[in-house]
């Protein structure tokens, strides 16, 4: 999620060049030849230590930190309102890229998905467990992001939440730091729960370079089958 303060700076350059995406995409399916049924790059499975958090503890907790940061930028007069042109533009993107999302994650079209817009000279933007999508209109108007530029970032931080980089995030830091007898009896007395409580600043979550990768292939994709350059 906080990886777009990285990302962000080249997705302007890399969607608005359409030779630099075509080697992008060209470059992941010699690295990943296999398709997936129905077309795309196959990607695999996503990581089995997800399995270690509750994705419906991991998403209610979403729920919460979002529900705050909303309501804290709504007291603050920076939550940029349902009637907003910027909204509605977004909200627009998402709706095209949405039909698409079953295809990385069956319990995703599920999921009450939010896109909302911050006032903040930031550059970033994020998509939390469970699809609470905001940005902040710093990378809107400091990058002047043309609609494709918007999908492919919007994509890409869909992708992470998809592919619940969340989850193996959390469950990494949390074997790591109560080590090995410890996570033993996480896995085998049925407490995972307890791994979301470590986990509890999900917008601080760093995604690893492997992550980062996924999310681009699958944002791309997502970017593409919404009908996007």
């Amino acid at each position: 999620m906080r990886s777009i303060r990285r990302n962000s700076r080249v997705a302007a350059p890399l969607a608005a060049s359409g030779v630099v995406l075509a080697g992008i995409l060209l470059a992941s399916c010699a690295s990943n030849s296999a398709l997936i049924p129905g077309g795309g790059v196959n990607v695999g499975d996503a990581s089995a230590l997800r399995n270690l958090v509750p994705a419906q503890q991991l998403n209610e907790s979403a729920d919460k930190q979002y529900g705050a940061l909303l309501a804290k930028a709504q007291q603050a007069g920076a939550l940029v309102p349902d009637t907003a042109p910027q909204v509605k533009r977004l909200r627009a993107i998402h709706a095209r890229l949405l039909p698409h999302v079953g295809k990385f994650n069956a319990e995703s079209p599920k999921w009450a998905w939010q896109v909302n817009v911050i006032k903040s000279d930031d550059i970033n933007a994020f998509c939390m467990p469970g699809g609470k999508i905001a940005f902040y209109t710093g990378i809107l108007d400091k990058l002047k992001l043309t609609d494709d530029e918007v999908a492919v970032v919007m994509g890409h931080e869909i992708a992470h939440a998809l592919r619940e980089h969340g989850r193996e995030q959390i469950a990494k830091n949390g074997l790591t730091q109560v080590g090995s007898e410890a996570a033993a009896a996480i896995v085998g007395g049925g407490t995972a729960g307890a791994l979301v409580k470590q986990g509890a600043g999900l917008l601080s979550l760093k995604f690893s370079r492997d992550d980062e990768t996924d999310a681009d292939l699958v944002g791309l994709e997502l970017t593409a089958r919404g009908g996007y350059n």
